[in-house]
């Protein structure tokens, strides 16, 4: 499993539209290409974080999958209210979060359904 952090700006009062994008976008078959296992999207004032987990590495599964006509049209749908954090990013390879510090609980301090024991 891979984490990917992804950061840049929101239109603040565009939370429900995007969420609704994406969900679209999730019901098609561009979450399985990029191995998509989970996402959650978070909002700080302007700051847009989105947090991907995926099977393989996201930075190459999202390179390889920009031409697809879904990830285009995502894009485009996202564009009024998602804007690079920088003005210098060109695709979302720049947009992704380096981590820095990882920690994960060992495995024999939880049951199989992920619980505390």
């Amino acid at each position: 499993m891979d984490r990917s952090l992804i950061v840049a700006k929101v239109v603040p009062t565009a939370e429900d539209r995007v969420a609704e994008i994406f969900a679209e976008s999730d019901a098609t078959e561009l979450p399985g290409l990029v191995g998509v296992r989970h996402r959650s999207l978070y909002r700080l004032h302007d700051l847009y974080v989105h947090l991907l987990e995926t099977e393989t590495p996201a930075q190459g599964a999202v390179e390889d999958n920009r031409g697809h006509p879904e990830f285009v049209r995502i894009s485009e749908r996202l564009r009024p209210f998602i804007s690079p954090y920088l003005p210098t990013w060109r695709s979302p390879r720049d947009a992704m979060a380096h981590c820095f510090y990882r920690y994960d609980a060992p495995a024999h301090l939880h049951d199989a359904a992920g619980r505390p024991q």
